[in-house]
């Protein structure tokens, strides 16, 4: 089992106090904005909606189900969102504070999420079309995942890692998806401000410059393209609070990287 004096780890400890703390500034209570509109890079017949409600599609327009992973999920509604759509067989959720993973289970009773049998290092709990792992991300692997995804939602994740840790947090996520599959990734860029500003985080920086070096030359990457960015200055309540860390400008980016075809690998 993953105890959970782990969380007491210099890694855990400090996101372990704010979920007790419930100090939650990066949670969303909607599916994210970018979701919504490229959700169809994830998922096949994807209907999006403008209020984020639904996004099921026609049974008889089905082709196979996929399977979709979302790392250092917190509790996103962007999982009980996928969870229903009639496209998607499985979302897979994973992160290091049990608490998370329980207040989901709790706000989405309807996926009927209950805790079952660890695997390996990790507590594991399942639902409908759901299974959340309470674990150590880089410890990871398709065994204990139950097999690789088709498409993996990296929502708020690249950014809350220690920065050193990124190339191995990098491999992981070429573990996990299938040849074919595709990646949504979704960052923010500090683009302009103080030092201390700038270099500050989580949310740290991850910008373009650093979206090419981690993933474009990695022999099972296909493509890397960004689909858009967003001036996180024009929600004034985003602009106050980066503000008074010293950034000056912060854009939010979103991109879909496709991992090669099993015979190009």
């Amino acid at each position: 089992m993953y105890h959970r004096r782990q969380e007491s780890s210099d890694i855990l400890a400090r996101w372990s106090q704010r979920w007790t703390d419930n100090k939650l500034g990066w949670h969303k209570t909607e599916p994210h904005q970018f979701l919504i509109k490229y959700g169809s890079e994830l998922v096949p017949q994807f209907l999006g909606t403008d209020e984020g409600v639904t996004c099921l599609a026609d049974e008889k327009d089905q082709k196979e189900k996929v399977r979709i992973f979302v790392p250092l999920c917190g509790k996103t509604m962007d999982m009980a969102f996928l969870a229903h759509h009639t496209s998607v067989d499985e979302v897979v959720g994973c992160d290091g504070i049990r608490k998370a993973l329980t207040d989901f289970s709790e706000e989405h009773d309807d996926l009927g999420i209950e805790e079952v049998s660890s695997v390996g290092a990790f507590d594991s709990f399942k639902g409908k079309g759901i299974t959340l792992l309470k674990g150590n991300h880089f410890e990871l692997d398709d065994e204990v995942t139950g097999g690789k995804f088709d498409g993996i939602l990296d929502r708020a994740s690249i950014v809350a890692i220690n920065p050193d840790l990124r190339e191995k947090y990098v491999d992981i996520m070429g573990q996990l998806i299938k040849p074919g599959g595709s990646i949504l990734l979704v960052t923010v860029d500090r683009r302009e401000g103080t030092q201390e500003g700038m270099s500050a985080g989580p949310p740290f920086s991850v910008d373009d410059k650093e979206i090419q070096r981690l993933y474009a030359n990695l022999d099972w990457v296909d493509s890397v393209t960004k689909l858009e960015e967003c001036d996180e200055f024009q929600d004034e309540e985003s602009k106050s609070r980066y503000t008074m860390q010293g950034v000056d400008s912060l854009f939010e980016l979103v991109y879909v990287i496709k991992a090669k075809p099993a015979q190009e690998k």
